[in-house]
């Protein structure tokens, strides 16, 4: 069976991040999401593979090339309009109108391989003409939420619901399986949700129910969800890596698994808390602190006394000394600088928005820090309010309280009236 990967879209909603990259390349413990989807279906013996590629296309292309590198064929197709799933479905007709079925995968879902198995498994037992993995979720209305009957057959599905509206919990999973007649379906219906309808009128549309960790990344939070999953089915249960080119003074404390690659330098002084992942040549300065969930890239610098907790930081970037960043996602060569905060949880623990393309959207998450896009400089001492996002190529000066979200190619400095007289 030949596979489809959806990886055209925008990504809107994780800007400022996306506007440096595509999604799917968006990069947790040392691999884009993208990769993590390509070795699920290499694991599932799935190595033919159409990737429908559109917003900055080149980023994909140039990474996965022809997939000989991860042992799979990778064919391309372009979505030049960012049009919806059915366009980018039927944009792959012409290559696979030869193939009686094939499965469908979501760029951005992160789960086990099993997932996948267990839909096709499912699509081939009951002798569908389409199946569709569902799982369960605590906030319906971000998703497309399926209803099914007690033998697993599709009713219908009801996107995004209105809070306290939703027919189900039961969100689709961004795995599919079809059979050739879709095509039909989609130029005739022109959504892929009518589509769905109007073959499950005429056939048997099947859902296959997914119990297990899932990540859809829709929002920023999303990432930091995705890095607990891939962190924890890297390094739990499993023991530490430890490269054999990594340095690591007498003095540093290693508590719980971790990922520590080639060439990381870490001082004297410093307390790595696993699961984490520090990327090749990163540098872990003295009396540092590295907690749980942490997900460093390649050529980081992290300063004296600095505090990471459950963040993922991406490669190339500076973290001044004495610093604290906290349940946050920095984008590449951001320079932090030293005794900057991010706060992650509001005063008095009040529930935590954030604007989303004009949207204000409760954070599903007791603690969220900030969201800083690439090669942005913070001085000194700056303090950044929980939820904030701060676009790419931004200048914040120092001491400066961040209490609103800045759009990318700014300055931001605080007027100071400063008072010296002589003592009484």
């Amino acid at each position: 069976m030949k596979a489809v990967i959806l990886a055209a879209g925008l990504g809107y909603r994780l800007k400022p991040l996306t506007e440096t990259r595509p999604k799917p390349m968006l990069e947790i413990a040392g691999k884009p999401l993208l990769q993590y989807v390509i070795e699920s279906l290499r694991e599932n013996q799935i190595k033919d593979i159409l990737i429908v590629v559109g917003y900055k296309r080149e980023v994909i292309e140039d990474y996965f090339e022809f997939g000989d590198k991860f042992n799979v064929k990778i064919d391309y197709v372009l979505q030049e309009e960012a049009l919806g799933v059915e366009d980018a479905i039927l944009k792959t007709e012409e290559k696979m109108k030869n193939e009686e079925q094939f499965l469908v995968v979501h760029a951005d879902v992160l789960a086990d391989p099993e997932l996948i198995g267990r839909t096709i498994k499912t699509f081939k037992d009951l002798d569908a003409d389409a199946t569709i993995s569902a799982t369960l979720v605590e906030n319906p209305q971000f998703y497309g939420i399926v209803v099914f009957s007690e033998d697993s057959k599709l009713e219908y599905i009801v996107e995004k619901p209105k809070p306290g509206e939703s027919p189900s919990n039961y969100a689709v999973a961004g795995v599919y399986v079809f059979k050739n007649i879709i095509f039909d379906f989609l130029r005739s219906e022109k959504t892929l949700d009518a589509a769905i309808r109007k073959l499950t009128q005429k056939g048997n549309v099947y859902v296959s129910v997914w119990e297990k960790e899932w990540v859809e990344i829709r929002y920023p939070w999303d990432i930091l969800r995705a890095n607990r999953l891939v962190l924890s089915k890297m390094l739990k249960g499993k023991g530490s890596f430890i490269a054999e080119t990594a340095s690591i003074d007498n003095g540093a404390k290693i508590e719980g698994p971790v990922w520590i690659s080639n060439n990381v330098k870490i001082r004297s002084g410093s307390t790595i808390k696993g699961p984490c992942y520090i990327g090749e040549n990163s540098y872990i300065g003295n009396n540092a602190l590295i907690r749980e969930y942490v997900s460093i890239g390649r050529d980081v610098i992290v300063g004296f006394g600095v505090e990471l907790k459950n963040s993922v930081i991406f490669n190339g970037t500076k973290i001044g000394r004495l610093s604290f960043i906290g349940d946050s996602i920095l984008g590449e060569n951001v320079d932090v600088g030293a005794g900057t905060q991010t706060w992650n949880v509001s005063p008095r623990s009040e529930p935590i928005y954030m604007n989303i393309e004009g949207e204000k959207v409760r954070v599903p998450m007791e603690k969220f820090g900030a969201v800083i896009g690439d090669n942005t400089r913070i001085s000194i001492n700056a303090s950044i309010l929980p939820g904030k996002l701060i676009g790419t190529n931004v200048d914040i000066s120092p001491g400066v309280i961040v209490d609103r979200d800045v759009q990318s190619n700014t300055e931001v400095y605080a007027k100071q009236e400063v008072v010296i007289r002589s003592k009484q």
